[in-house]
């Protein structure tokens, strides 16, 4: 893959992230294929299995569901509309997703909301990930647990993801970076990425702000 056209720095730092998510999915999926085909040799006897060797092999093949299902939520696209959606549920496949990423495996993600949260209008895959950018540069505050601030502020729902107890600053350049490649991400959903205290932020309009646009 090779970086869009017009910015760079931000397409390449996006599809860095990506390869690292398609190493650990690909070593994932390795794994689940590894053992479903050493149970078709297990199976091919004349004796009936044991039925807990069955439920594994159907607990790997559901596993193996679940990781393709990952891997479709990677590649970008120029032509998605903008659609009603929920931030929660970015975050919940965004954690999926990052339990595969070598920063960000067996890591604590903890959402908090804070009032009502509505519904966005943006990208549903521009958002998820930009959440998994968020994450990844709130990871760099340390490695405890992750909190997910997500609230509703005037016209935006605003998602912020720093360390449990990180640091005061706003971050060094990887943390600006992470930022930038958040907004870029985000520029056909009018949403932009800040910089935290230990972490990264972003934010998207609300569904009734974005109907209240022109065009």
């Amino acid at each position: 893959m090779t970086a869009e056209t017009g910015t760079p720095h931000e397409a390449e730092r996006w599809l860095g992230i990506q390869d690292d998510l398609l190493r650990g999915l690909a070593h994932a999926i390795s794994n689940r294929l590894a053992t479903i085909i050493a149970a078709a040799g297990v199976l091919d006897v004349p004796e009936t299995p044991d039925p807990r060797f069955l439920d594994g092999l159907r607990s790997d093949a559901d596993r193996l569901d679940g990781l393709l299902t990952l891997l479709r939520q990677l590649p970008r696209r120029a032509d998605a509309d903008l659609e009603p959606l929920l931030l929660s549920d970015a975050l919940e496949t965004a954690r999926r997703l990052v339990n595969e990423h070598p920063d960000l495996r067996g890591r604590t993600i903890t959402p908090v909301f804070t009032g009502d949260v509505v519904p966005a209008r943006a990208e549903p895959t521009a958002v998820l990930h930009a959440m998994i950018v968020a994450l990844l540069g709130a990871s760099r505050g340390g490695a405890g647990p992750i909190t997910v601030a997500m609230e509703t502020v005037g016209d935006c729902v605003r998602v912020g993801a720093r360390v449990d107890g990180g640091g005061e600053e706003a971050g060094d350049d990887a943390i600006e970076d992470d930022a930038r490649t958040i907004s870029w991400l985000l520029r056909s959903s009018n949403g932009r990425g800040t910089t935290l205290a230990g972490g990264c932020a972003f934010e998207v309009p609300t569904l009734q702000a974005s109907r209240r646009r022109p065009g």
